[in-house]
């Protein structure tokens, strides 16, 4: 079965602005064709390799159609966590969502065309992409033709396509680590155009050397397929943030949430993400490092027995499949006794600054005031690095939750991972299946 919750839809805002005007900083560079490279969402790609896109609505957001078109109580619960009215909420919440289905059109055209794209975290109702070069003509069309929802800046002028800024971040960790900066993580903010560096050291251990972190990343850039002027990262293009404290930088959370699932000798250990139908059949995802995972216990107590298929827990994410021995079906719990069906799954790079929600079982608390902070995450810790991570404000686990899904409303986002005290973070769920090769049931 599932956990966790989903997402809405809806008109927004009207802002947009055409610009070919340079940017400076991380993107202040011109771009050659031998840029870009693959990133992982390759279900995604191979809808826009073959131009289909009547399917883009299953990696955006749907409508809850039993509430006569308005929003669910996610959105209410948001407004009550965040403090803002419920209209106020809604109206931030309806613009993210329009914004998600719309860039997930633009994604399918021009993915080697986008710098940047994200949204203002609510409650503002405006939300940006950027293209490297000129605005597509296309899409000059579609804002002439007011076919661009309301509140979605449209500008040009960038000269590194996002795909590269990711691959510069993956370069930046591993950099990371070599300069012996182990506990850390690092990704490309597309809102201030950095390449964020987040270093977690001792009380009184001496601040992190920017130029030996700098050097330590261009050695590392210097071994990519990267073109010359992508590789010349200055100290410019970097935002190094040092975080005081013992601990490592992100923790993997393990058992607590929703349907629990059980090690061989009965003990419950972490938690079932989404129903999948896979290469080997239908089953469930959750974390890769819950190992030893053999059984699933249902709400109520009925177990059954589950077979370990595949997993990744390194640089694509931490997530693993596995097959159940009964039928799983499209459903998840966004809190206890709250089943609900997954509508769609959220696209990655639609993700920032948007709000989603996260349900813990050990509390039996959903809660809706997280803003994602960034997405394609590198974190370094003591024995390895894991990526493609989202990071999410707020940590509302108690005692672990990972495996467990990360969603608003209807549509399935990610898969729990680890958190900080103050942060979350999550595999997405678009990789997720792009990795696992399998498809979240909706």
């Amino acid at each position: 079965m599932h956990k966790r919750y989903s997402r809405v839809i809806k008109p927004l805002t009207y802002f947009i602005v055409l610009s070919t005007s340079g940017v400076v900083s991380a993107n202040g560079i011109e771009r050659s064709s031998d840029d870009i490279w693959n990133t992982k969402p390759e279900k995604f790609e191979n809808i826009t390799q073959t131009k289909d896109t009547h399917h883009i609505h299953e990696h955006s957001n749907s409508m809850d159609k039993e509430s006569n078109g308005k929003m669910t109580t996610d959105v209410e619960l948001f407004a009550q966590e965040s403090g803002m009215t419920i209209a106020v909420a809604e109206r931030a919440i309806k613009a993210q969502d329009e914004f998600a289905r719309y860039a997930d059109r633009v994604i399918a055209r021009y993915s080697d065309k986008i710098a940047r794209m994200w949204n203002e975290p609510a409650p503002s109702t405006k939300s940006h992409i950027q293209f490297v070069g000129k605005v597509p003509d296309t899409v000059i069309q579609e804002i002439f033709q007011k076919k661009v929802p309301h509140g979605i800046s449209v500008t040009g002028g960038a000269t590194i396509p996002l795909k590269a800024q990711h691959k510069r971040a993956e370069a930046a960790a591993k950099g990371l680590r070599k300069a012996g900066y182990i506990n850390s993580s690092s990704f490309y903010d597309p809102a201030a155009d950095r390449i964020q560096l987040d270093i977690k050291v001792p009380d009184h251990a001496r601040n992190p050397d920017p130029q030996k972190i700098l050097s330590a990343i261009q050695n590392e850039l210097r071994g990519t397929e990267l073109s010359d002027h992508i590789r010349s990262l200055t100290g410019k293009n970097i935002n190094i943030n040092t975080i005081r404290g013992e601990g490592p930088i992100m923790e993997f959370d393990h058992g607590r949430g929703g349907n629990w699932l059980r090690l061989s000798n009965n003990t419950r250990w972490c938690t079932s993400g989404w129903s999948v139908s896979g290469p080997q059949g239908d089953g469930i995802i959750t974390a890769a490092h819950c190992n030893g995972l053999t059984q699933f216990e249902e709400e109520g107590g009925l177990v059954f027995g589950m077979t370990w298929r595949n997993q990744v827990f390194n640089l694509l994410g931490d997530v693993e499949y596995h097959t159940t021995s009964h039928i799983e079906i499209d459903d998840f719990y966004a809190s206890q006794g709250n089943i609900r069906d997954v509508s769609g799954i959220r696209s990655t790079w639609t993700m920032p600054g948007a709000t989603v929600c996260e349900y813990g079982r050990s509390n039996n608390v959903r809660t809706c005031n997280h803003t994602v902070q960034a997405t394609n995450v590198v974190v370094n810790y003591s024995s390895g690095t894991v990526g493609n991570l989202v990071r999410v404000s707020g940590d509302d686990s108690i005692g672990g939750d990972s495996g467990g899904g990360w969603s608003f409303n209807y549509t399935a986002w990610g898969v729990h991972s680890g958190s900080n005290g103050s942060q979350s973070f999550f595999t997405p769920a678009q990789q997720a299946e792009a990795i696992l090769n399998v498809t979240i049931k909706r």
